[in-house]
């Protein structure tokens, strides 16, 4: 009796990791709604949790980032197995739509980049790490839309400083 006890702790304790649903990142992280979801983030989400919200959407046009740490917070609750990329520290979420996705074409089928940082002006660089996030002003070395990455220029040190424009004037620096 006391085999067949420990056998059913053992077998219900490990049932959920032994049979959870394996899931993958997806390359290209798109929010069309109010929130990003499970089948947002992760390929291989059952139905049942594709629809669970992670975190807010961004607004239309522009992006976002969601660290690791909670997206496999995020899967572990939801009784997902997920195994982060080495090397990868938070995903970036786009949000179609925007003044980018209804401007048409103009000059004769020339590119017009709607730019949200236009070389030589100061915008504010959020440099984020786990526990820590710093906020300085640089100035852009090349124009950006939102998602491009750029390069800036630290005015008090003179340091260069690559960075994603996530808005009109902002970017994100990550280690």
């Amino acid at each position: 009796m006391r085999w067949f006890s420990l056998f059913a702790i053992f077998y219900f304790f490990f049932a959920a990791v032994a049979f959870a649903d394996p899931v993958t990142l997806r390359t290209r992280v798109e929010a069309n709604g109010p929130a990003v979801t499970m089948g947002d983030v992760f390929i291989g989400a059952p139905a049942e949790i594709a629809a669970r919200a992670i975190a807010p959407s961004p607004p239309a046009g522009q992006v976002s980032t969601i660290s690791m740490p909670v997206l496999t917070a995020a899967a572990s609750a939801a009784g997902l197995e997920f195994t982060p990329p080495g090397g990868v520290n938070f995903i970036q979420v786009v949000r179609p739509g925007g003044m980018r996705a209804t401007l048409p074409p103009a000059g004769g089928g020339a590119r017009v980049i709607d730019a949200a940082i236009r070389r030589g002006e100061t915008a504010t660089v959020t440099y984020a790490a786990p526990g820590i996030s710093v906020t300085m002003r640089a100035r852009a070395m090349q124009d950006g839309a939102v998602g491009d990455n750029i390069t800036f220029l630290n005015t008090s040190s003179n340091r260069q400083i690559d960075a994603v424009v996530t808005a009109q004037g902002q970017a994100l620096a990550t280690p």
